[in-house]
């Protein structure tokens, strides 16, 4: 769920219009990536649903926006952009947060909260080592 999630989500950013970024290629992913997430609703019997809160405020758009020009990643239309992320958002964020609530697997955030390491960035070892404790060596 989260990696279909994702490819949407940045589809639909891709879709919003980026200057110098073409989004032909978006346009066909997102096409299908839709349809598989309207397919598999409709296989595990999860209609689309009205979704009570929104996975990206005005205020994390804001810091998405400011996020992407740091990296030279503008809006060609700054002030509709959000609009037209949402309407894009709108034709399948109902679908996959059917999905996720049925198969309790949570979406990803468009704006990460805390900084935390990605499991590739580590490992058991230095776990352990921030609390002082070995992991169980199961030989022993």
């Amino acid at each position: 769920m989260a990696a279909l999630t994702a490819m949407l989500d940045l589809c639909a950013l891709l879709m919003t219009g980026m200057d110098s970024v073409p989004d032909h290629a978006a346009r066909f992913t997102f096409a299908m990536a839709r349809h598989a997430a309207v397919d598999l609703a409709q296989v595990f019997g999860t209609p689309p649903e009205t979704l009570t809160t929104s996975r990206l405020s005005s205020e994390d758009f804001q810091l998405l926006k400011h996020n992407l020009a740091e990296f030279g990643l503008n809006f060609r239309d700054g002030e509709a952009a959000e609009a037209k992320l949402a309407s894009l958002r709108r034709m399948y964020e109902p679908y996959v947060d059917a999905l996720s609530t049925h198969l309790l697997m949570p979406l990803p955030e468009w704006v990460p909260r805390d900084q935390v390491l990605d499991d590739w960035q580590t490992s058991i070892w230095d776990h352990f080592s921030l609390t002082s404790q070995r992991p169980l060596n199961k030989a022993h």
